[in-house]
């Protein structure tokens, strides 16, 4: 009986082993990173100000890499979309700590709250990982 059961998880195994699959998202390497800034319309204009002149500018000091960035409509409300591309998560974290440290980038959003009052409502955030199966970005 012994041997019979231990026969039967041995082939057991045997079929789950060959029959896993490798993961198709590599967890290590370059990834991107999405982020959706629901704003308002009345301070809509003064945003993306603040976002040409400061924003990327702050952000280039920490390494920052923005690949494009675009307005939508959601609900009948306006977004702000944009991509990065960053080597890993760790820098990607890193890069994300100091920004929001900054003391210049928390003063500009103090002064331009303080003027034109909430620009961002929320914020969504995800990290991409690129499939082993996708095309090459770019192509």
């Amino acid at each position: 009986m012994k041997l019979a059961l231990t026969l039967a998880l041995a082939a057991l195994a045997s079929a789950t082993a060959a029959g896993a699959r490798e993961d198709p998202v590599p967890r290590s390497g370059p990834v991107q990173q999405l982020r959706i800034y629901r704003l308002y319309d009345a301070s809509r204009i003064a945003f993306h100000e603040r976002f040409r002149t400061h924003a990327t500018r702050i952000m280039a000091r920490y390494g920052f890499d923005i690949v494009a960035m675009w307005e939508a409509r959601s609900d009948g409300r306006p977004e702000f979309v944009y991509v990065l591309r960053w080597p890993d998560e760790a820098t990607m974290r890193r890069a994300w700590e100091g920004f929001m440290a900054d003391a210049e980038w928390a003063e500009i959003k103090r002064q331009t709250a303080a003027e034109h009052g909430p620009m961002v409502e929320s914020i969504q955030d995800r990290t991409l990982h690129l499939t082993d199966y996708s095309p090459p970005i770019g192509s």
